[in-house]
């Protein structure tokens, strides 16, 4: 009986310590709302493809920043996702690939240098910049969108991917949740984002999520061409490194089990 009681303990205080390594957001009752960063504004990149509209009641004025693309489109290709078309009140437009220098051309305007400038900066640098071409009565607006805003998602998760972000803001749980969450093999303690930087370079950050004061992490929301990698925690590794030989290893371990018990009764 004693055995028997043993061993339950035993198990239950494994399985105690293994779900212990699973909830997210263990402390959220000490969770500080007061060093929240608020909601991030993201800037502009090198690589990133822009779609740039200027609307006016006066359509003709503003034709002249809005150039149509003058290649034939292929609409069975773009209906399958082989081409993005960038629709606007004028037909179908450019898109601006931010070149390494941070700079795009601009019908008129020439090279301007949009890097570092949020989407809001960027409408308002654009214009003040268009400003002198047009009525100063005149009513417009510039719209700046970052069209291949992606994030990839990788490691322990259901479903890795590479996924467009439409809304140009995403939080590293709604890419886990994109990604169909984590597996059980899944280390929530360290969590891995890569982050290019605009000088080409790379940083990587850790994040605890079962810790709830990630929300005020700086990396708690992703900027474009993040990469999400989900390490595999100590069982799916060594489970990895057994390999074939793994139901050899727990047989054996049922084997060792059997003798320690027959041992304990031969003992007693």
């Amino acid at each position: 009986m004693k055995k028997y009681l043993f061993i339950s303990l035993l198990f239950t205080l494994m399985s105690c310590t293994a779900y212990k390594d699973v909830p997210y957001f263990q402390n959220a009752a000490t969770y500080d709302s007061s060093v929240s960063a608020g909601l991030p504004d993201i800037a502009i990149k090198p690589k990133d493809m822009l779609t740039i509209f200027v609307t006016s009641t006066d359509e003709i004025a503003v034709a002249q920043f809005n150039i149509q693309d003058p290649r034939p489109i292929d609409e069975e290709r773009a209906a399958s996702g082989q081409v993005r078309l960038n629709r606007s009140p004028y037909g179908l437009t450019h898109g601006y690939l931010v070149d390494n220098n941070g700079e795009i051309e601009f019908p008129q305007l020439g090279h301007i240098k949009l890097e570092g400038l949020t989407i809001e900066q960027a409408n308002d640098f654009i214009k003040n910049k268009i400003a002198p071409y047009l009525n100063a009565n005149a009513d417009y607006q510039v719209n700046v969108r970052i069209e291949n805003f992606e994030v990839t998602v990788m490691g322990e998760v259901k479903r890795p991917d590479v996924f467009t972000v439409t809304r140009n803001r995403m939080t590293v749980l709604e890419a886990l949740a994109m990604a169909g969450d984590m597996t059980v093999y899944g280390k929530r303690d360290n969590v891995k984002i890569l982050r290019e930087l605009t000088d080409g370079t790379y940083e990587v950050h850790e994040l605890d999520l079962r810790d709830a004061n990630i929300v005020n992490s700086p990396y708690y929301y992703l900027q474009q061409r993040d990469v999400v990698y989900v390490e595999p925690n100590t069982a799916m590794a060594q489970n990895a490194k057994v390999g074939t030989t793994t139901r050899l290893w727990f047989r054996g371990i049922s084997i060792v089990l059997s003798l320690g018990s027959l041992m304990y009764r031969i003992l007693e």
